[in-house]
C-alpha cells in the first residue's frame, strides 16, 4: 500500500511511511499513550529518532511524500543537532532526538509493536514514556499519574 489515502488515521499513514523508508524511529507522547489506553486527545504526532544524519534524511523523506513540504527543506543535520524539529501545520509530526532524558538508542529495544490498521508501530513502553515525562511540567505530570495507572492495572513492571 502506498497511497496515503488508503488508511482512516494520519498515525498509519505517516507509520507507513516512515516504515516504507525504514526510518529509525519509537512513537512517544500524547499519540503514544492513546494506544496503551489513554483517553488524552491529540493530533500531534511524536516520534523519537535515531539521531544520525542518515536516518534524519530518510524521516524527512518520508514525512516530505506525505504533503510536509516542509520536510524537503530541512537540512538532516540540523534536525540531529536539535532536540525537537516540528514539521507540519497543526496537527504536526514532532520528530525529536531527545525526549526529556530519553533516547531511541534507549527506547527502541523495549518498544512494544502495535497494530494499526495494519501498521506496524514502534511504541515506546510505559516505564520510558514516565521517563520522557519528567519535565517537571504539569501535564506531563498529570501523563505520569495516567501511565502509572496504567501500568498497575497491566501489573506492568
Amino acid at each position: 500500500m502506498s497511497h496515503s489515502d488508503e488508511y482512516e488515521s494520519r498515525l498509519a499513514r505517516v507509520c507507513s511511511r516512515l516504515n516504507a523508508a525504514n526510518a529509525c524511529y519509537v512513537l512517544v507522547g500524547a499519540t503514544a499513550m492513546q494506544l496503551w489506553g489513554t483517553t488524552r486527545a491529540t493530533q500531534d504526532i511524536d516520534i523519537l529518532i535515531e539521531a544520525t544524519v542518515a536516518n534524519a534524511q530518510r524521516v524527512l523523506s518520508a514525512l516530505g511524500t506525505l504533503g510536509f513540504g516542509i520536510a524537503n527543506e530541512l537540512d538532516a543535520e540540523d534536525v540531529v543537532r536539535r532536540p525537537a524539529t516540528m514539521i507540519g501545520d497543526i496537527p504536526n509530526v514532532d520528530v525529536l532526538t531527545r525526549a526529556w532524558n530519553l533516547t531511541w538508542e534507549q527506547a527502541h529495544p523495549r518498544a512494544q509493536r502495535f497494530d494499526v490498521e495494519g501498521v506496524t508501530i514502534p511504541v515506546a513502553c510505559i516505564p520510558d514514556l514516565i521517563e520522557s515525562k519528567r519535565t517537571g511540567r504539569l501535564q506531563d505530570a498529570a501523563d505520569i499519574e495516567v501511565l502509572e495507572q496504567i501500568q498497575r492495572e497491566r501489573g506492568a513492571t
